[in-house]
């Protein structure tokens, strides 16, 4: 994944909670002036002939919004989460791929609601290893819906959880009901991202599972409360040796020197995919600038 900015990130100290820890990424700010991340500014909806992998969205505004790909999106016939990172330009309308993350629904209101939540990781990993393997063979940016719902019903099960319609945000929200966990997601939000950090790695026990970068401070703190809460969403609760900073670094320069399929973004700007028995990839950039790059070790 031949962009610059990656090369140049710092690994800063980590804390640890639960099992999970938690490094501040540090990567010069460089992104194009006036993007920022969609929120409930986007005007989100059904198309006209609703379709399950398919919404559209409409930027009114005057700067070019960045939808992160994981972002959640309630409402509509069904929940959505978003495959790819697509930066929308001022005042357009596209449709854009999506995975549905709510199967037993398909019926309410035309528009959406920006759930200020990431799918979770398991989740995630699921999605984005079908989209790039698509990607790379057939030049589609759909997933693989099937093993998106059986990640949901995997999370579900594993928190013995149950909902109506299988709203991977139910799951999500039962976090607000564990005292523990909850407590250490509200210490870890008052304390807040570390001046100009724009990224975050995650380890869960003693392996990095994730990485999630932006181009700027601020695209960080937009989207800080959904990366904490996902991460102590997977907590493990043990107390063991976490990876050095060094293991973070080494994380990214195995993404750096992985086979990287480039495609056209699905607004502005270029994507670039990876996929590989040990981790999926997917970055945007515009204008030769970084903008988001997210990653996941597979899980064992």
């Amino acid at each position: 994944m031949t962009i610059t900015a990656i090369k140049e990130a710092t690994i800063g100290k980590p804390k640890t909670r639960l099992g999970t820890t938690f490094y501040p990424i540090f990567i010069p700010n460089n992104s194009p002036k006036n993007i920022k991340i969609a929120t409930d500014d986007l005007v989100v909806s059904e198309l006209k002939s609703a379709s399950v992998p398919q919404i559209q969205v409409h930027n009114p505004t005057d700067s070019p919004l960045l939808i992160p790909a994981g972002k959640v999106l309630s409402g509509g016939r069904q929940t959505r989460t978003v495959n790819v990172s697509i930066l929308v330009a001022p005042g357009s309308t596209i449709v854009i791929p999506v995975s549905c993350v709510e199967a037993g629904r398909w019926h309410g209101q035309h528009r959406f609601e920006d759930s200020r939540r990431f799918a979770s990781r398991r989740v995630r990993m699921e999605k984005q290893r079908s989209v790039a393997r698509n990607v790379k063979n057939l030049r589609m940016k759909m997933s693989d819906q099937g093993a998106v719902w059986n990640s949901i019903d995997s999370e579900m099960a594993a928190r013995h959880l149950f909902s109506d319609t299988k709203n991977f945000l139910y799951a999500e929200e039962s976090l607000n009901d564990e005292k523990e966990r909850f407590s250490v997601v509200q210490e870890l939000l008052n304390e807040g991202p570390e001046p100009q950090q724009n990224g975050i790695a995650i380890a869960q026990g003693d392996k990095i599972v994730s990485v999630e970068m932006f181009a700027s401070p601020d695209a960080l703190k937009t989207s800080y409360e959904a990366l904490i809460r996902s991460a102590i969403f997977d907590s493990p609760d043990k107390k063991v040796e976490s990876p050095s900073e060094d293991a973070v670094q080494a994380f990214l320069d195995q993404i750096l020197s992985a086979e990287t399929t480039e495609a056209t973004g699905v607004g502005l700007g270029t994507e670039y995919h990876i996929e590989n028995e040990d981790f999926v990839a997917h970055a945007l950039a515009y204008e030769g600038k970084f903008l988001h790059a997210n990653a996941f070790a597979t899980l064992v």
